[in-house]
């Protein structure tokens, strides 16, 4: 703002600073006439009048930037690692009288009441005076949905405030605490009695799930339609439990919970449409898993019984031939052994599936390579066996490369690689 005013008195000025004297060519180099000095001391003040005034508006800006850099500065501080110096930074905002307060600095002190200072009823307390103090501005509607949350959970008249601190504080610190201790408190907080018990059980059976402990999540999901079915809490655990019966690939269960959740709007619709969506996916790729391990075993049965075949009618070669490296793996072994070298300095995500794939598909060129070389030792006929083998390893290579993604979690991956491309 301040070089814009300077601007501007640059433009207003310079007509008058940088008129020329018309001055006679003959009097150019003599003495000025009295109207020529009278010019001369008329441009002098003004530009002192105008050097004036650009100073006046620097000095200005700089004391307006003073002003403001303690307010700048306190509301950084509510970002701070310290949780004390968070304190003082909302102390500071909440101190300062109605006039001087800005909304969005007060939104700031509230959001770090709830996510750092962990004190619900405080930040409660501020989201209200925005939505009394500054009804019209941009933050006040979302002032007002916190204040709806959070007085659901600390009571019109904060008399949960300290239940729903405690809350605060384990949905807080869950993953640096015991898991005894997590499920101890979270349980002794679903069963008290405050508005935000059905939260409270809620969030437990969802950490429960994050966990892992998939059998515990789906029984405090039931839990909680249990004792709240009329609540949106009850809706959210089966859609939980949904997510559950998913991760712990038990479809039918998956398929009959979201056939249970509401579908009158088409969010809803939308939600247990994904849900069943996904039970079918599930399906299928178990049925494609149990696929893959067939063609797996099917394979090296094949190729273990050709080279029984192949040893048992061997001629002149020694059984312990079958034991020398074929050409196959001569070949196919220094190409996994990079392939694997890169997969765990680079990749370590897919390295497993590599390892798996690499170290199968070895497998089964070393078994159908020494089948193959006694069958050529004994002189006969390869053509038909050479096209039986390659039909096998291709369909154990395939099922390994099924397997090996499928138990990584790495599908989803690939198929988004294939339709989108490489992350570079």
């Amino acid at each position: 703002m301040g070089r814009r005013v300077i601007e501007m008195v640059n433009v207003d000025l310079e007509p008058i600073a940088d008129r020329e004297l018309d001055l006679p060519g003959s009097l150019a180099t003599t003495t000025a006439p009295e109207g020529s000095r009278s010019s001369c001391k008329v441009d002098d003040g003004c530009a002192r009048a105008r050097w004036l005034m650009i100073v006046a508006v620097v000095i200005g800006c700089v004391a307006r930037g003073a002003a403001a850099a303690p307010a700048d500065a306190t509301t950084t501080a509510l970002g701070a690692d310290d949780v004390h110096e968070v304190e003082r930074a909302v102390a500071a905002i909440t101190e300062r009288p109605a006039p001087a307060t800005d909304p969005d600095v007060l939104f700031a002190a509230a959001r770090a009441c709830e996510d750092r200072l962990l004190d619900p009823a405080r930040a409660a307390a501020i989201y209200e005076r925005i939505v009394a103090e500054h009804p019209g501005a941009r933050v006040a509607a979302a002032a007002a949905r916190r204040i709806a949350a959070l007085r659901a959970l600390v009571g019109g008249g904060g008399e949960a405030a300290a239940h729903a601190a405690e809350l605060a504080r384990l949905v807080a610190r869950a993953d640096a605490e015991p898991a005894a201790a997590v499920l101890q408190r979270g349980e002794a907080l679903a069963a008290a009695a405050w508005p935000g018990a059905p939260d409270a059980a809620l969030w437990l059976a969802d950490w429960l799930r994050r966990s892992g402990r998939l059998i515990e999540a789906q029984a405090h999901y039931a839990v909680v339609r249990a004792r709240w079915p009329q609540l949106p809490q009850a809706t959210a655990a089966l859609r939980g439990a949904a997510g559950c019966a998913l991760d712990a690939h038990d479809w039918p269960l998956a398929e009959a919970l979201a056939g249970h959740l509401p579908a009158a709007e088409p969010r809803d619709r939308s939600v247990r449409d994904e849900l069943v969506a996904a039970a079918a996916h599930g399906r299928r790729r178990d049925r494609g898993y149990v696929a893959a391990w067939l063609a797996i075993a099917g394979a090296f049965a094949a190729l273990l019984g050709s080279l029984g075949e192949a040893m048992r009618r061997r001629t002149a070669a020694p059984w312990w031939a079958a034991l020398r490296p074929p050409i196959e793996v001569m070949f196919l072994g220094p190409v996994a052994v990079v392939l694997l070298g890169v997969a765990f300095t680079a990749h370590r995500a897919i390295a497993p599936a590599v390892a798996t794939i690499a170290l199968g598909g070895l497998a089964l060129a070393w078994l159908s390579g020494a089948a193959l070389e006694l069958v050529r030792a004994a002189g006969r006929s390869r053509r038909l066996r050479s096209a039986l083998h390659l039909v096998a390893c291709l369909a154990g290579v395939a099922g390994l490369a099924y397997v090996a993604v499928t138990r990584g979690d790495l599908i989803d991956m690939l198929l988004e690689s294939v339709r989108l491309g490489p992350d570079i």
